[in-house]
């Protein structure tokens, strides 16, 4: 799926990228327009299967498994534990080598966050967070503090891939956004995903106890600290925000929200496409970009 702002998203995998293009003009046609096609959606592989490359471009499995045994792959396993190596497995030149000692730490801790946060999006977890936010009726982002502004982020995001997203905000509003008025509203099944880092607001645990009276879903995103989560919720994500900074690190939490927002997205690929060209439509009336 490409930027909603742009027609092109930067390669992260070069390796891989200078692989493709060098065997692509000695690959058979077949063969050579799906890895045209990874070339141009190498940030997405990650999430493809043998099945869905073929089916994309109209091939049979058997052309997509026999270049990745050329290029060296045992099969799309092998492909994603290649990417997932040159991913992580990132060797500081020597620029970065001259950073101070404290910088280079800070750093080392961040990639380390944000390999953790990784490690959750590939667990049954995720996907029982995701559809669980796709499933819901109505969805609600809130945050307090220092976070309250990726809250309010996150929802404006998810509001442009979905309806019925609003940020709840609870001394602005006083929950009355969050009143059920529907006449079916026994039938509305509501989602909360609630963002909190040390120091813990009072009104997270406030809103997490309301969820749970009300039989409706909370997703809480937080700290490596966070002890009450669980108390309310199985769905928890964290994150390390401990890095070496003066002020704790909101690296990995935005990361986090990043690739919610993200799978989520991909749960309407079918609709999302029309639902962004009205959106642009929109702002372009209002000239806002």
């Amino acid at each position: 799926m490409r930027d909603i702002f742009s027609q092109s998203t930067p390669f992260v995998f070069p390796k891989f990228e200078e692989r493709l293009k060098g065997i692509l003009p000695a690959l058979p046609r077949l063969e050579a327009q799906v890895a045209q096609y990874m070339i141009l959606n190498i940030n997405d592989l990650s999430f493809e299967t043998g099945a869905s490359i073929a089916t994309k471009n109209g091939v049979s499995e058997v052309t997509v498994s026999r270049l990745l045994r050329r290029l060296g792959y045992h099969g799309m396993r092998g492909l994603k534990k290649a990417l997932r190596e040159e991913l992580y497995n990132w060797e500081p030149d020597q620029d970065v080598q001259d950073f101070p000692e404290s910088i280079t730490q800070n750093m080392e801790l961040e990639y380390k966050a944000l390999r953790e946060i990784y490690q959750q999006r590939a667990s049954p977890l995720w996907d029982q967070l995701v559809q669980t936010i796709v499933a819901a009726d109505s969805l609600y982002v809130t945050g307090f503090q220092s976070v309250r502004g990726m809250a309010e982020d996150c929802a404006r995001r998810l509001g442009m891939l979905r309806g019925n997203v609003r940020f709840l905000a609870a001394h602005d509003g006083m929950l009355t956004e969050w009143l059920k008025w529907e006449e079916d509203a026994s039938r509305q099944s509501r989602c909360l995903i609630l963002i909190d880092v040390v120091p813990y607001a009072r009104e997270a645990l406030v809103l997490s106890k309301l969820c749970n009276e009300n039989n409706d879903s909370l997703i809480v995103f937080t700290d490596e600290m966070c002890h009450w989560a669980k108390n309310h919720t199985e769905m928890v994500i964290y994150s390390t925000t401990r890095t070496g900074l003066i002020l704790e690190s909101t690296v990995a939490i935005g990361a986090a929200l990043n690739l919610m927002v993200n799978s989520v997205g991909r749960q309407y690929s079918t609709t999302l496409t029309e639902r962004l060209d009205q959106w642009k439509t929109y702002t372009q009336a209002l000239k806002l970009f």
